[in-house]
């Protein structure tokens, strides 16, 4: 396309369908994307025609029961990520550069994502840069790397499949058991068996789908062990999965190292497996694409270093 083209397309293009058709993308609907987008779905099917019409190439291919990109489609999916990534990060990236650094961070984690060493380096970041300000958002595994891709988060900690586009390194390894709350049916049985769980009612972790795109080991147990095919309730943090276990809403799978309290206290009591517990790894995860102020270089700067935490063995109340 020779260049004058090139600036009239530039010129007339309505970005706003860019980030409709990435929306929809995201969706995988055009009804879903709408909702999220708070318009009605004929002005979203309508603005996603406008903008194959635009580029000149079909970019969903959409039929009953088929929803999938295009090569083309691809494509400009790519380029639009990176054009978010830049503008979503544009003011932080104006921001001057001095010795007194100012800014603000962004954090996105899953819930309970701990390593005391991160702890005491933070400490040690904020007393040498008293006026860098943070904010800590906790979200669902998929929202966590979601907020990376789209520069929205200057550093996210997120278990899960993390994308190849973004740089990850090892944060924590959390050891994994299965409890029951104290109305459970075999709350204090020290001869429970494997196969005495199956067809048990199940809390899970959103992300700890059967199926599901972040399966990991934790998923896996409940594979092998065939129990957790009947989920009774959902949540995304460990409170709440927590909570619903010890209410016996179901049987569920929690970090050892946080259910000291319950099991003590006697709201919890550990079933099998006993041996071979899963090990779920939360990464520390970073967009190389992004633009970042002053205060993130640093930050990540200071923080590239901090090794990953392994939690202990769990530990049976008696």
């Amino acid at each position: 396309m020779p260049t004058n083209r090139l600036e009239r397309f530039a010129h007339n293009l309505d970005w706003n369908l860019l980030r409709t058709f990435v929306v929809v993308v995201e969706e995988g609907s055009i009804t879903r994307a709408a909702n999220r987008l708070l318009l009605q779905q004929p002005a979203v099917s309508m603005a996603l025609k406008r903008l194959e019409q635009s580029v000149g190439h079909r970019l969903i291919d959409r039929s009953p029961g088929r929803f999938e990109l295009t090569e083309a489609g691809e494509r400009l999916h790519a380029l639009c990520h990176d054009i978010f990534t830049a503008i979503v990060r544009l003011p932080e990236a104006m921001q001057p550069s001095s010795e007194d650094i100012a800014g603000h961070i962004t954090i996105h984690s899953v819930s309970h994502a701990m390593n005391p060493a991160w702890d005491r380096a933070i400490a040690d970041f904020f007393r040498l840069h008293p006026r860098v300000t943070v904010g800590v958002t906790v979200e669902t595994t998929t929202d966590v790397i979601r907020s990376v891709e789209r520069g929205v988060a200057t550093l996210g900690l997120s278990d899960g499949i993390i994308p190849d586009g973004l740089e990850k390194v090892p944060f924590c390894y959390e050891r994994y058991a299965l409890y029951c709350g104290r109305g459970h049916r075999l709350f204090g049985a020290r001869d429970a068996r494997l196969e005495d769980l199956r067809g048990e009612p199940y809390v899970s972790f959103l992300a700890d789908v059967l199926g599901g795109p972040h399966m990991g080991p934790v998923t896996a147990v409940r594979a092998v062990g065939s129990f957790g095919q009947q989920v009774r309730a959902l949540a995304f943090n460990v409170e709440e999965v927590l909570r619903l276990v010890v209410a016996n809403a179901g049987i569920g799978m929690l970090p050892a190292h946080l259910t000291g309290v319950a099991l003590t206290a006697g709201e919890l009591w550990q079933l099998p497996p006993y041996d071979d517990l899963p090990v779920a790894e939360t990464f520390r995860i970073t967009n190389p694409g992004s633009a970042l102020n002053p205060a993130e270089r640093a930050f990540l700067t200071h923080m590239a270093e901090v090794p990953p935490w392994r939690w202990g063995e769990p530990h049976q109340s008696g």
